[in-house]
């Protein structure tokens, strides 16, 4: 996944029809699996409990210190690039992660799943199923762009995949979430991809106006409509360690780091994974993404749970807010402004809500100074 030299080429004309394609959803062996798999999205009025909330990074297989080293730094999954290793080296990375406690979305090899007999995705199922560090089937990546890559080709390979191991979830991602239609019968599980941070853009450049807030919902409501669980796949990559530029991009900078991460749950996902470990900086990680994640672990050690907005009002500024639970009783209302300067808010709350804990003074309304494109979490709780 990335960035390549003919993104640009066919992205044109890619978006051209993304609205056709949306019309074009067909309903295929997925909606029979989904039963299984028992991955189902709830509508957006409905409180939607995400039992194990993951953050993790792509990353390859080669590389097989990763698990363990995303395991100290507080991560829970990696998404492997396993396309151009034999199967002895996907069982030595499913090994190291099995060891460390991490969950692998295992892609399956490309010429694997173009097999027109089966077979050799077959006996790469059986050859590695048997791991307990698998936690779906990564199907392939950004098919809608790739001419090869043919909705039903992905849904012979599901069906195949499903015959062998039919407990597992699989999962395609996509760039051009609107081109995703056909490929609902190939999938359990939505990914969608969002790399906006170019090379030279000012701060908040992809922030303003609400545009990053807007595409997150943008996502979930596709994800409502097709009832399927959604990973965000945020961008984690852009000047490598010499500082030299990755596919015209940068990385975002702290404040565009935290509001990106915080913004991606106004898509309701039951994920974030974050393209690229082996493409992002270290001082980057350690500097911008990590607290960030430390922050939300605070709150969210395991589950999350999101709830339809009783009715928060929001005065004094523009802001885009979400409701969220940690599954232990506990409700933090995320703020997220949509303005390039500071902003004195007032939120009010409704009936049954007040602001502060358990051991803290309640009220029922709260005033904060909100810096530009910022982000506040405030801790609520339900009247009984």
């Amino acid at each position: 996944m990335g960035f390549h030299p003919v993104h640009n080429v066919l992205l044109s004309a890619a978006i051209g029809i993304q609205v056709l394609a949306s019309g074009c959803a067909t309903i295929g062996p997925a909606e029979e699996a989904r039963k299984i798999s028992g991955t189902t999205r709830p509508g957006t009025g409905e409180k939607y409990r995400v039992e194990q909330f993951r953050i993790g990074w792509y990353d390859s297989a080669k590389n097989l210190d990763t698990p363990e080293r995303l395991a100290r730094a507080g991560f829970d999954s990696v998404m492997p690039y396993s396309t151009r290793f034999s199967i002895e080296e996907v069982q030595a990375f499913l090994r190291k992660a099995e060891a460390a406690g991490i969950s692998v979305h295992q892609e399956i090899p490309r010429t694997r799943v173009a097999d027109p007999t089966g077979e050799s995705l077959a006996d790469f199922i059986h050859a590695i199923s048997g791991s307990p560090a698998i936690l779906d089937w990564y199907l392939y990546d950004e098919p809608e762009w790739k001419r090869v890559s043919r909705p039903k080709l992905l849904e012979r390979a599901y069906s195949k995949i499903k015959s062998h191991d039919p407990g597992r979830p699989i999962a395609l991602v996509f760039m051009l979430p609107g081109l995703s239609g056909p490929y609902r019968g190939a999938m359990d599980n939505l990914w969608i991809d969002y790399y906006p941070v170019s090379r030279r853009s000012r701060e908040h450049a992809d922030i303003r106006g609400g545009k990053y807030a807007e595409r997150m919902k943008s996502f979930g409501r596709r994800a409502d409509r097709y009832g399927i669980p959604l990973t965000i796949v945020p961008q984690g990559f852009g000047e490598n360690e010499a500082g030299e530029s990755q596919f015209w991009r940068r990385l975002p900078t702290p404040a565009e780091t935290r509001y990106m991460f915080w913004a991606s749950f106004l898509a309701r996902p039951v994920e974030l994974i974050y393209w690229t470990l082996y493409r992002t900086r270290e001082d980057w990680l350690q500097d911008s993404l990590l607290p960030v994640v430390r922050e939300f672990r605070e709150r969210f050690p395991d589950a999350v749970e999101y709830s339809p907005d009783p009715g928060f009002r929001i005065r004094g500024g523009h802001a885009d807010s979400v409701l969220l639970g940690n599954g232990r009783g506990r409700l933090w209302l995320v703020i997220l402004s949509r303005e390039g300067r500071d902003r004195e808010l007032r939120v009010e709350a409704p009936a049954r809500y007040v602001f502060g804990g358990a051991s803290g003074d309640a009220a029922l309304e709260t005033s904060f100074r909100l810096e530009s494109y910022g982000v506040r979490i405030l801790e609520i709780s339900e009247i009984p």
